[in-house]
């Protein structure tokens, strides 16, 4: 029995060393990147070639590239109506989910109030819920509001559906302070609103860019609620609205759809482009040293 875990061992031993090695560890990296990469740059190279000659042959390449799918794009439909839409949305989910994540993770965290525990497990246990589930309450109670059909019902269920995720991502993040910071707030005569925006939400900046970061890709690219939710053309955000467009695509071609899909994930790169380093940053918890 010895020697068979021995050898085990061994393996396991060799095979950890083979792939921690730098060269394979880049070219794996490198491969995997490729690999997801590929169906958004078929699309980007497709989005350039005619629709006749994408259905004639998928794989090929743009050899006479044109632009005529991105005019057509925005010829056949207010395609900069659904941008606007999908920006006041977007924009509005991230500020409101930020700052009452912000909110509920240092009341969480640092403030100790009677049954504080019970709820944070609400919060945590919403997380195992799968949102087909919600879709029905959630039409309901927005209809009941009388919300349906405009921004506002899809800003609150979606700031919402962020709120456990991001409660949980900012409570650990302010756990990991130390408590040295808040008292000598105190001893200052730091009034605790003082100390929450002042001393301690500036320590947590990564954290926050990680929670706007999933709060505008979920607001972004939400399709499901969105088409049950919005029924007029005028409020469509451009999941919606490119849904409606590839409905289309016997009139017009494929070419409008596929420049409307280019021009629709292009924002949510640049919005994790630009947030990169903080997103990466918030993975690694502590604000400060202790000691």
């Amino acid at each position: 029995m010895s020697d068979t875990i021995t050898i085990s061992t061994g393996g396991r031993t060799r095979a950890r060393r083979v792939f921690s090695s730098p060269p394979l560890a880049v070219l794996f990296a490198w491969g995997y990147a490729l690999v997801s990469a590929l169906p958004l740059l078929w699309l980007l190279m497709q989005s350039f070639r005619p629709g006749v000659q994408v259905l004639s042959n998928p794989w090929g390449l743009p050899l006479r590239p044109t632009v005529e799918g991105y005019v057509e794009a925005f010829r056949t439909t207010p395609l900069a109506q659904y941008f606007v839409n999908s920006l006041i949305v977007t924009l509005c989910v991230v500020l409101v989910s930020v700052a009452a994540c912000a909110g509920a993770g240092y009341a969480f965290s640092r403030l100790r109030f009677p049954g504080s525990h019970y709820v944070f497990a609400v919060f945590i246990g919403v997380l195992v819920v799968p949102a087909p589930v919600l879709l029905l309450p959630v039409y309901l109670i927005s209809g009941n509001l009388g919300i349906l059909d405009s921004h506002l019902g899809l800003i609150a269920p979606y700031a919402a559906g962020i709120l456990p995720i991001g409660s949980y991502l900012m409570k650990t993040h302010f756990d990991s302070l130390p408590d040295s910071y808040a008292e000598a707030a105190e001893i200052d005569r730091a009034t605790p609103w003082q100390i929450f925006h002042t001393i301690m939400f500036p320590l947590i900046r990564p954290a926050a860019a990680t929670v706007a970061v999933l709060a505008f890709m979920t607001a972004w690219n939400e399709y499901v609620y969105a088409v049950v939710a919005i029924h007029s053309q005028s409020l469509f955000t451009l999941p919606v609205g490119v849904a409606d467009l590839s409905s289309k695509a016997f009139l017009h071609g494929y070419g409008p759809v596929l420049a409307a899909m280019v021009l629709t994930s292009i924002p949510v790169y640049v919005a994790f482009l630009l947030a990169q380093r903080s997103f990466l940053a918030s993975f690694s918890l502590g604000g400060g040293v202790k000691g």
